[in-house]
């Protein structure tokens, strides 16, 4: 409905249109409104677009605020009154970016007359109108409220084109172009250009570190993307190494110098003369000892008497304590507490005492046998020899005898007679 005379729109607009001809892009459409003290009518009908319908209130200290939820560009308000409304006094009109402290914020009108339309250029998110204070219950009727202006996002004569995505806040109504600067990380009128390599930052302006590992930051932030030269650290690698470390992003110790003290760069001992226990003297001091070595320059042996191995390369502790009957922190020290349970090494010790005598018994046995068998063979050799000497004898004799005896017998019978007759001649 409009004035056939005028084109007034007589009972309002469209959602998100307002001015005398609805033909103005209206941000507060899509706002929070809110009165305080809540009043009679709720405050939600000052924005539907109907300026039949009104919010209405009263109190010793009125005020109606609109918020816009963002920081938004401002060309213009228009503001439709109830007929009850306090007319006396100075009417303020608060522009601000909080909600409570919208007197420190910007004086967008302040009359002694209601405003119905005000001309601006502004950037806010939150519109406060305080009422005249003098009378002792001033009244508010708001029928309807226009902001004239277009989203953050958008800009154009109806509101109906995209801000470019890396401005930051609203862009210029008309033209589109980012007048409140860039995000981080890009630049150009319409932020279009990221960061060149080596920049970051508001406007590119910042120098990314010169300790990144690449030499291309990261554009809002400046972090080293791939890590830090050696000997540095943090997001921008702007931390040296702390002390005992060094190398790429400080992820290596030189425990092996001595009080840890190293280039942070390459590792390099401060003092390359000598290192702390546990490790092979050298420039770097990091070749620790090998297993059942330790202390300086790896030069002394772990006790056997560990309970577990090997101990530590440093000072030579034997880790989990020692064996029964051991103690001292590196199992060196005999026990002075009698314990009346068997330890695995007692049990040893036993059953290698048991098993060395055992042995020596079968040994003792095994060696008696053996000389006895050798006396046995010794004795019958001997006897063997005996008879067979006294066979050996008896058949001699034998053998002689009979000698005898034959020769015996030859001269008695053959030679007789003849030794006789020449006995007898003679």
């Amino acid at each position: 409905m409009c004035d056939i005379q005028t084109a007034v729109c007589t009972d309002g607009c469209e959602p998100k249109r307002t001015g005398h001809y609805c033909s103005k892009y209206n941000i507060a459409s899509d706002g929070r409104v809110s009165q305080t003290p809540s009043g009679s009518q709720p405050s939600s009908l000052a924005n539907d677009g109907n300026t039949k319908s009104c919010s209405k209130t009263k109190g010793t200290t009125v005020t109606f605020q609109v918020d816009l939820q963002k920081e938004s560009i401002v060309t213009g308000v228009h503001i439709i009154f109830g007929e009850s409304t306090t007319r006396e006094g100075n009417h303020t009109l608060y522009a601000s970016n909080t909600s409570t402290s919208w007197k420190s914020g910007t004086i967008l009108y302040k009359e002694t007359s209601l405003p119905s339309e005000i001309k601006l250029y502004a950037v806010f998110r939150y519109m406060t109108y305080e009422s005249p204070v003098e009378g002792l219950l001033p009244e508010l009727e708001v029928c309807e409220i226009g902001i004239v202006g277009c989203p953050p996002s958008h800009y154009g004569l109806l509101c109906n084109k995209w801000c470019p995505e890396n401005c930051n806040g609203p862009c210029d109504l008309d033209t589109g172009k980012c007048i409140f600067s860039c995000l981080n990380g890009w630049h150009g009128d319409t932020c279009e250009q990221a960061c060149e390599a080596g920049t970051y930052g508001k406007d590119c302006l910042a120098t990314c570190s010169p300790h990144c590992l690449y030499p291309q930051c990261h554009g809002v932030t400046g972090e080293c993307l791939v890590g830090c030269n050696d000997g540095w650290q943090g997001f921008n690698c702007s931390q040296r190494c702390p002390t005992g470390q060094f190398g790429r992003n400080c992820s290596m110790l030189c425990d092996g110098c001595v009080s840890r003290m190293c280039d942070p760069n390459n590792g390099l001992c401060d003092i390359t003369t000598a290192c702390n226990p546990g490790y092979i003297n050298g420039q770097y001091c990091n070749t620790p000892c090998i297993d059942g070595f330790y202390g300086i320059n790896c030069h002394q042996v772990c006790s056997q008497l560990c309970l577990h191995k090997p101990c530590d390369r440093r000072t030579g502790e034997c880790n989990g304590g020692c064996v029964h009957g051991i103690q001292g922190f590196n199992c060196t020290e005999v026990s002075s507490i009698k314990e009346n349970v068997d330890s695995p090494v007692i049990t040893q010790v036993g059953l290698f005492a048991g098993g060395c005598l055992f042995g020596a018994v079968i040994a003792t046995v095994v060696c008696c046998i053996i000389i006895k068998k050798r006396q046995k063979r010794t004795k019958q050799g001997k006897e063997n020899t005996t008879m067979e000497t006294q066979r050996n004898e008896l058949q001699h004799y034998d053998d002689v005898k009979m000698d005898n005896v034959s020769t015996y017998q030859e001269i008695t019978t053959e030679q007789y007679d003849q030794i006789n007759t020449a006995y007898i001649n003679h």
